[in-house]
């Protein structure tokens, strides 16, 4: 007996020795009103929350390293629990989880990077936002203060409410008290706001957090990827990230939290050095166009200007906190007075002496491809006018970039067929700003360095980043970090407090996903108060391919040099009854021009040149390859081998006929079928010359390239080259019938000799060709040109002048040269 109560002792000693000691963070994402409890082997631990909405406990292990977390109501009730299994690991304790989120290690990869950033941007201290995790914010407000900014934004927008926030990162926990403001304009018209905390004391070394709600945004990701757009260009503006919002018993979702453009802001992205010496700048709102009226803050004072920062040891300003407005107005005007009629360097010199042209440039050339409507060249607006002491010029900053990737959404202040004119890629924004104002946009373009200083960045822009393949790696990533959040956030909006105005959208994870890629959000006004005509890849793709178009045309105009000889024919004509001979010598011109080898890795075509390695084709995009989606429609035969290069047959026939009175017309016809090997695509659910065919038997490739088997898939604009299409059945098998015509007319005492030469070119597809019901569009996606003798262009354009009809044409949908 003795004997088995000193081994339970021991053996009950040797369990305590390999206990552990495991500790559990947790991020709730519920109500004050919810706590929550740990899952582990079988049993319901109830958290403890010291930070709300931090949980924590710690329980001595067991053998089994499975847990869960649960919410509990007030009484300990489970009343939920995570979908999710975990596994303890030395690094749980060290974490804070979040409930019902997995633990990611997402690597938000940065642009491609287009140029040098034009200043040494970031500090010791100061640094860029975390955007490979997601933070947590949750505000205690007073009620009272807090009712009236958010029952009344417009009414209140002004006034502010106290708080105690705690800001929670992965490894660290905050607190501080604060001031809450409401933010934006158009903002304020929607149920999920968004806002801006002042801060007691600095967290993340920032005295104030802004908060975007991107209410508008079936994506959430415009704003971000349009930053890190600039970013890549080397233009500074805000850093973001993605945080969850909480204030009081109100749950608000994923928002953006972006840089505030203060001081500390300023002296890191501009100066890189947190001891500058900053100076004056301005924030800007629709109509901030930036003519001279005068030299007092009263004459600004029409609501586009605001002070935001100032420099009290400004030497000129004299205490006139809008000297610095007047003096650049004042500066520019003279300018274009003195230099309209300049087109040298000099004049171009002149501004550069007092502003920083270069970073305009580049901006603009951002806010054309992601056409930002809100923004500085198209609404003179959303940006700041900053005087830089230490270089003693003025610059341009961006800012708020939520009206991107969207197009024109159907606004009279633009062209209706933008798409469908290269040129738009400059004249976007002619007739968008206030009363039509293009004041500091035609005098920068009038003067053709300036013009074509944009141009070269536009080229090199689309070359290096804003393509698909550039940008697609960020689009998947962010995807991957937020999806989760993303579809929690849109069910949250009809939990929010139902008294708080404003208009809801109604997104899903079905709109989520197809926006970021090729699919549009309709609109349905039962449902959501805003569509999205473009997903943010078929954006970049059109875009992309317009302005291709437009950096090409401006390429040939200033480049295209041509190689002119002249070939000699004698004809020789004999008659019997005169022993007279008549030579004619006709003199045609040939035109040669020499493509050289490109000597961008895979890029070719017009801009570049042809493909450096031996046996690659060239795309209609303009990519070198050796697959279908290289090889096959669109491919340009000018700057590499092309598929139909292999299937083309001349055949050739002489006849020499004397002493015959007869007309003799023969007909030969010639049928060939082909039948073209397509690739199975390796992404699910995707088709297309970029991937491939449907993997299924039986599905459709739609237009936009996703794989299905209803109407959407199988109707207008089917591509059958990949998939079956309604009432297709020819698929993958062409033939093409060519009548060739001889004919043989000679004359007594006459001999004619005829020779004939007939290129057969096999076609890769006979199947009926759906009309595109795009204005001007063609193509795979949309189908063929609408207006009878118009050519659809390499970039799926109809038109008839030469970049249409010429080099890449596709004639399986309108004519050809």
């Amino acid at each position: 007996m003795k004997f088995e109560l000193l081994l339970l002792v021991l053996l009950s000693f040797i369990a305590l020795i390999k206990a552990e000691s495991w500790k559990f963070n947790v991020v709730s994402i519920k109500s004050p009103a919810y706590n929550i409890g740990l899952k582990y082997n079988n049993k319901i631990i109830k958290m403890e929350s010291t930070v709300f909405p931090l949980f924590t406990t710690t329980i001595e292990s067991k053998s089994k390293k499975n847990y869960k977390y649960v919410v509990l109501d007030q009484k300990g009730k489970v009343i939920e629990e995570e979908k999710i299994e975990r596994t303890y690991t030395s690094e749980t304790s060290s974490i804070n989880e979040v409930y019902n989120r997995e633990n990611k290690n997402i690597k938000i990869s940065s642009l491609p990077k287009v140029y040098d950033p034009l200043f040494k941007s970031g500090t010791n201290k100061y640094q860029e936002y975390d955007d490979n995790e997601i933070y947590t914010l949750y505000a205690d407000c007073i009620e009272s203060e807090y009712n009236d900014l958010k029952y009344g934004p417009f009414v209140n927008n002004e006034k502010t409410a106290n708080c105690t926030i705690n800001f929670i990162t992965k490894t660290e926990t905050y607190q501080r008290n604060a001031t809450l403001e409401l933010i934006g304009y158009d903002s304020r018209k929607y149920k999920k706001l968004s806002w801006k905390f002042k801060l007691s004391k600095k967290i993340l070394c920032r005295k104030t957090l802004k908060f975007r709600a991107a209410a508008n945004d079936p994506t959430l990701m415009r704003d971000k990827i349009s930053s890190e757009l600039y970013k890549s260009v080397g233009v500074p503006t805000y850093s973001s990230a993605y945080s969850r919002m909480m204030i009081n018993n109100d749950i608000y979702g994923l928002y953006i939290l972006v840089d505030s453009m203060g001081k500390n802001w300023i002296s890191s992205a501009i100066h890189g050095n947190e001891k500058a010496h900053t100076g004056t700048s301005y924030k800007t709102y629709a109509g901030a166009s930036l003519e001279y009226l005068g030299e007092t803050a009263k004459d600004y004072n029409i609501g586009s200007y605001k002070l935001d920062e100032i420099d009290e040891d400004d030497p000129e300003a004299n205490g006139n906190n809008y000297y610095r407005l007047a003096h650049f107005t004042k500066s520019y005007a003279n300018w274009i007075k003195q230099n309209k009629n300049n087109q040298s360097k000099t004049a171009v010199s002149t501004l550069e002496n007092f502003f920083n042209l270069e970073s305009l440039l580049r901006q603009m050339v951002i806010e054309s491809l992601t056409f930002a409507f809100d923004n500085f060249w198209a609404n003179s607006a959303n940006y700041a006018l900053y005087y830089n002491p230490e270089q003693s010029k003025y610059q341009i900053i961006p800012y708020d970039f939520d009206g991107t990737f969207h197009g024109s959404k159907s606004s009279k202040r633009f062209d209706k067929n933008y798409l469908e004119n290269p040129e738009n890629c400059i004249n976007w924004a002619d007739n968008a700003r206030n009363n039509k104002d293009t004041y500091f946009i035609s005098a920068l373009f009038n003067h053709k360095i300036i013009k074509d200083r944009y141009n070269e960045i536009m080229k090199d822009t689309l070359n290096k980043v804003f393509n698909i393949d550039g940008i697609s790696p960020l689009i998947e990533n962010i995807r991957n970090l937020i999806k989760d959040d993303a579809v929690w956030n849109f069910g949250l909006i009809d939990e929010l407090d139902n008294k708080i105005p404003g208009y809801v959208n109604h997104y899903t994870l079905d709109d989520f996903i197809g926006n970021t890629n090729y699919d549009k959000v309709k609109y349905n006004p039962t449902v959501n108060r805003n569509s999205a005509d473009f997903g943010l890849k078929q954006w970049i793709k059109t875009r992309s391919e317009q302005c291709q178009i437009y950096v090409s045309n401006v390429a040939n105009d200033k480049t295209n040099k041509t190689k002119t000889t002249t070939t000699k024919t004698t004809k020789i004509t004999r008659t019997s009854s005169a022993s007279t001979t008549t030579t004619t010598i006709i003199a045609s011109s040939t035109i040669k021009k020499f493509i050289p080898t490109s000597t961008v890795s895979s890029r070719c075509g017009p801009e570049y040149g042809a493909c450096a390695r031996e046996g690659q084709c060239c795309s209609k995009y303009g990519y070198c390859g050796t697959s279908d989606a290289y090889c096959g429609t669109g491919c340009q035969s000018e700057f590499g081998i092309c598929k139909n290069d292999k299937n083309k047959i001349t055949t050739t026939t002489k006849t020499t006929t004397k002493k015959t009175t007869t007309k003799t017309t023969t007909k030969k016809i010639i049928t060939t079928t082909v039948k073209s090997k397509v690739p199975t695509s390796t992404v699910s659910s995707r088709c297309g010359p970029e991937y491939g065919a449907c993997t299924r038997e039986g599905q459709c490739c739609s237009k936009y390239g996703y794989c299905g088997t209803s109407d959407a898939y199988c109707g207008t604009g089917c591509q059958s080259e990949f998939g079956i299409c309604k009432n297709d059945k020819n698929k993958n098998t062409s033939t093409k019938t060519t009548k060739t015509t001889t004919s043989k007319t000679t004359t007594t005492k006459k001999t004619t000799s005829n020779k004939k030469t007939t290129t057969k070119i096999i076609s890769t597809t006979s199947r009926k060709i759906p009309t595109s019901t795009v204005s001007s569009r063609c193509g795979p996606e949309y189908g063929a040109c609408a207006k009878s003798g118009y050519c659809c262009s390499k970039y799926g354009y109809c038109g008839k002048t030469d970049q249409y009809c010429g080099t890449g044409c596709q004639p399986a949908y309108g004519l050809c040269k």
